[in-house]
């Protein structure tokens, strides 16, 4: 789907209200003063942000988002955005809403909870208009430029020992919904005690493309956190900044997702001090974090659906896509419940694209499942033809031997290779080919040093 652009940025409160501002693509833009919020907007949104992690909290949601609606979009910003909401959709386009809020009292609101009564419409989880909080870097960065991403991506997923959160799930989830991808996203897992220095030595061995945090996150004097170890496993309470300082030299990273409690929330006072819009300002494109709690099944689920729809298919490399297919499937399997609403994605990519794929068909033979499966059967073919096979080193020269040990060595390694493959089929049968060469192997260094023995003491020795 192609995507048109309704760009709504508020500023500063003044004395009458809001000053606003709309601008559509191929329609203008439109001027308006946003009233200040009265008592009963303000009620709902605390009635949201007080509701128990387990209780069905349909009514009030729903109350809540059409609230902030009818705020926004009053007098001309409400003509406005219907007219290029229907040109989008008779243009067969999706429209994207892309918040620009310099106020931080009203940046602070869950606009994922955005509802149209009109037409009984969604933002949040509606991949016809989804929703982002825009912060435009263009003066500070220049404009993002759209590169095609090597494969396999790099991901760096990161689960700090925490108490009362069973990160094994999640690892295992994340593992599970990137098994169709294998060969286009590569994990590395730094997992139980991680310490500052463990996660800078971490960043150092791969140009990752993606970091993902999971674990305890806070939020607390005008900041956001989130916990990593010490040495000794207790937390240790990163703050925004700190994070920011570990990111901002890595022009690889294409996103951060911190799956951690409260990490999505901004100051009410001073907006650039929570977490995402501080790693925004050190360069990545991305930022997706929670502003609500959520438990250890929610925050696997959106894991999962979020990494599949960010990888594969028509709208790979698309965030803002990725993560509003995934805040429905939420919507979907915990109704009534406010979970939908707690991933916040932040960017300062204007179309929100922060990679794109090769379109060659040797890329796209590596996303397609029957592809996959194909390559599947002749790799155990493969072995088990060579399972087969008899090696006579008894006839070989040492230099045969060496060049058969290279081509060996090189088997087990990819064998290996496979082994930290998150598909499990493909775990399975690279086992028994990992055993076969280590046997081989171990055959042929026997047949080589009896070869050198027979060459003599005073005659070199191949190796």
């Amino acid at each position: 789907m192609i995507y048109s652009d309704f760009t709504i940025t508020i500023t500063e409160r003044g004395d009458t209200g809001y000053p606003v501002f709309a601008l559509t693509q191929g329609i203008g833009r439109v001027n308006a003063i946003l009233p200040h919020p009265d008592t009963s907007l303000k009620t709902l949104l605390t009635q949201v942000a007080e509701l128990p992690p387990h209780v069905d909290g349909q009514a009030g949601l729903r109350s809540a988002g059409a609230a902030l609606f009818r705020w926004l979009f009053s007098g001309p910003l409400e003509a406005h955005w219907r007219v290029a909401w229907d040109r989008a959709s008779q243009l067969g386009r999706g429209l994207r809403l892309r918040l620009s809020i310099d106020a931080p009292e009203i940046g602070a609101w869950p606009w994922e909870l955005l509802h149209d009564p009109l037409r009984d419409h969604a933002f949040g989880v509606a991949i016809t208009t989804p929703l982002v909080r825009y912060l435009d870097q263009a003066s500070r960065f220049g404009g993002l430029a759209e590169q095609e991403a090597e494969l396999p991506l790099e991901m760096l997923l990161v689960l700090p020992k925490a108490p009362n959160l069973d990160l094994r799930l999640e690892r295992a989830l994340i593992e599970e919904a990137l098994a169709p991808l294998e060969g286009a996203l590569k994990v590395r897992v730094l997992e139980d005690i991680v310490t500052r220095t463990g996660l800078g030595d971490a960043l150092l061995a791969a140009p990752y493309d993606i970091i993902h945090f999971a674990g305890h996150g806070g939020f607390e004097g005008g900041q956001g956190y989130i916990v990593l170890n010490r040495p000794d496993g207790s937390p240790d309470w990163v703050d925004d900044s700190t994070l920011a300082r570990f990111v901002t030299n890595y022009r690889s990273l294409k996103l951060v997702v911190s799956n951690t409690c409260s990490s999505g929330r901004v100051d009410d006072a001073l907006a650039f001090r929570g977490m995402t819009p501080q790693l925004l300002r050190s360069g990545v494109p991305a930022v997706i974090a929670m502003q609500y709690p959520l438990t250890d099944q929610m925050g696997a689920m959106f894991a999962r659906e979020f990494y599949r729809q960010l990888c594969l298919g028509e709208h790979a490399g698309q965030v803002d896509v990725a993560v509003t297919h995934a805040r429905n499937m939420l919507a979907i399997l915990y109704p009534g419940n406010r979970a939908f609403a707690a991933p916040v994605l932040y960017t300062h990519a204007p179309d929100s694209v922060i990679f794109s794929l090769p379109q060659e068909p040797a890329v796209q033979a590596v996303l397609d499942p029957s592809s996959q499966r194909a390559r599947l059967a002749m790799f155990i073919g493969s072995l088990q033809t060579s399972a087969d096979f008899e090696e006579d080193w008894a006839l070989a020269g040492a230099d045969d031997l060496v060049a058969w040990r290279h081509v060996l060595k090189q088997a087990e390694t990819a064998y290996r290779s496979h082994l930290e493959s998150p598909r499990g089929d493909l775990q399975k049968a690279a086992q028994p080919g990992l055993t076969l060469v280590e046997g081989r192997l171990a055959a042929l260094e026997q047949a080589l040093a009896r070869v050198n023995a027979q060459r003599g003491a005073g005659s070199p020795c191949l190796s």
